[in-house]
């Protein structure tokens, strides 16, 4: 190296995630962007001029940034301007029907009122709400409720009829109109197809919204740890919005969007990747939710008396053109699939693929795989297929999965980190905020423990050690969105992305790796969260 380093952090203990094994260099230099030594703090003290900013990390331990690869921060932002439905901010239907009440009373009379994060497993009367409960807010606006999952949504009389969905409205493909015994909607539309009926009635998204949304998004992920984000869900205002923030120099954080299917129709040629903004792929949503009993598997519902198996929300043959349409593109799908008979839809459809086009060497992957199978995990190895694991299920819904929605087999095995690891299955955790909120340390930590949120250990041999959970976020997250010669170590040509900590999580002393607290978030050699 012939010239300083732009930046230098000295005094730190740095983990790297390279599979060295040795001493770990308590010093690093930055150029550009990048590592370009690391060492003693003597070896790189001495990679300094006048122009060089030196921090000093006091001792503290460094990891490489952590990179959450499944989240939808611009959704999240923009319902942050809603009423907060969260158990923890309104643990019964009362107090939310009081809530929506108090946000109507200063509405002007027509406009809509919105809420996110009910959860009806969660919440005191454990049930979802009607149009009834709703319209005890208010019949002067149209109230729509989103559930937590986001694969559902609650509205009130007043939107039922402004949206014309009454008994003779016909379910449309892949969508449920919940319906009482007489066939009355009864106000719950789960799925996205039966949530689009509603949509109408709520603003549409635009690049400016959307772009304050993400900027509030920005600052809570950067305080946590977040790096690099994957989008899983973008659309073409969306997309500008992003690009906008980018040029702008807003972004802050390097983002990695999956786009809507059609989006790439809507936009034509993609303007050229950039440091912080990139089009990673398509995403596809082939099935719904486990809490909603949505979601499609081999075997019923262990609540619904053997009758019931969820569905697809994208059929089977259309979930098949759609995977060999991006895959003959060469783009990456990321198909949502909770329930194992998706994950054998999805599965399918990638082989087909593949078969199809022998030339197009895509990497796809399957998003959340709540009840991914012994079986599966291998085919995925057959096929070159990742897996991001949405892992908070455990602590947030796992005593429910084990007592209620699939019974005590099914969901012990839930997010089965500890078979993929083994099968050395490529993978990444996930928090899919909204849906749990946003923190990498927390979502280790369950992945380490399996701690449900009554207390209880869930699959205790799907646990697994504090090196693999940290990998998830990190060295293994990079690898599963083929980035690994960018990011997830800290290693010389690398982006020089990494984060502060109070203390060890690779150590076993550390115990609970969610008691540890970000002190620094570094983007590119730049401090964006100093605590």
């Amino acid at each position: 190296m012939t010239t300083a380093a732009d930046h230098i952090y000295i005094n730190g203990d740095f983990r790297p995630m390279d599979g060295a094994v040795g001493e770990n260099p308590t010093a690093v230099a930055v150029k550009d962007g990048r590592f370009v030594a690391l060492g003693t703090d003597a070896e790189i003290s001495a990679l300094t001029d006048s122009g060089t900013s030196v921090v000093d990390l006091a001792g503290a331990v460094v990891v490489p940034g952590f990179i959450e690869t499944h989240l939808h921060p611009m959704m999240w932002g923009l319902m942050l301007s809603g009423v907060d439905a969260t158990t923890s901010a309104c643990p019964t239907v009362e107090k939310l029907i009081r809530a929506l009440a108090a946000r109507a009373a200063i509405t002007p009379v027509g406009e809509p009122i919105e809420a996110w994060g009910f959860d009806d497993s969660l919440v005191a009367e454990d049930r979802g709400l009607t149009a009834a409960d709703l319209d005890k807010a208010s019949t002067e606006h149209p109230i729509l409720v989103r559930h937590l999952s986001a694969h559902g949504i609650y509205v009130n009389s007043v939107a039922l009829e402004k949206a014309g969905i009454d008994s003779a409205t016909v379910d449309p493909e892949g969508g449920v109109i919940v319906r009482d015994s007489d066939g009355v909607p009864t106000g719950e539309l789960c799925e996205v197809p039966a949530m689009s009926l509603v949509h109408g009635l709520v603003p549409e998204m635009n690049p400016d919204a959307s772009k304050i949304a993400m900027l509030r998004a920005q600052e809570v992920m950067a305080s946590v740890g977040v790096t690099s984000f994957h989008d899983m869900y973008v659309t073409a205002e969306m997309y500008e919005a992003y690009r906008q923030l980018d040029a702008d120099g807003d972004l802050r954080l390097r983002a990695r969007l999956y786009l809507g299917h059609g989006v790439h129709d809507q936009l034509g040629e993609l303007a050229d990747p950039t440091t912080r903004v990139q089009v990673g792929g398509v995403k596809l949503i082939s099935d719904g939710s486990i809490q909603l009993h949505t979601a499609a598997l081999t075997e019923p519902y262990h609540d619904l008396d053997g009758c019931h198996c969820g569905g697809m929300a994208i059929p089977a043959g259309a979930l098949g053109a759609l995977v060999e349409e991006h895959h003959a593109a060469g783009r990456q799908v990321a198909i949502h699939t909770n329930g194992d008979q998706a994950i054998d839809f999805a599965l399918d459809a990638i082989a087909a693929a593949r078969a199809a086009h022998p030339g197009v060497e895509v990497s796809h992957r399957l998003e959340h795989v709540q009840t991914l199978r012994e079986d599966q995990i291998a085919r995925m190895v057959e096929l070159g297929v990742v897996a991001s694991i949405f892992v908070n299920h455990v602590y947030y819904w796992g005593d429910r999965h084990r007592d209620r929605f699939l019974g005590p087999g099914r969901g012990e095995r839930i997010s089965p980190v500890a078979s993929v690891v083994a099968a050395g299955l490529a993978y990444a955790l996930h928090c899919d905020c909204p849906v749990t909120p946003v923190n990498p340390l927390f979502t280790m930590n369950t992945a380490v423990h399996r701690v449900t949120r009554e207390g209880h250990v869930l699959g205790a041999d799907q646990r697994v050690s504090t090196s693999d959970a940290l990998a998830g976020y990190t060295s293994a997250a990079a690898r599963l969105a083929g980035e690994s010669s960018d990011k997830g170590r800290i290693a010389v040509g690398l982006l020089a992305d990494f984060v502060v900590l109070d203390g060890d999580p690779l150590h076993s002393a550390a115990g609970e790796l969610n008691e540890l607290s970000v002190l620094r978030t570094v983007v590119g050699g730049e401090t964006v969260v100093e605590v």
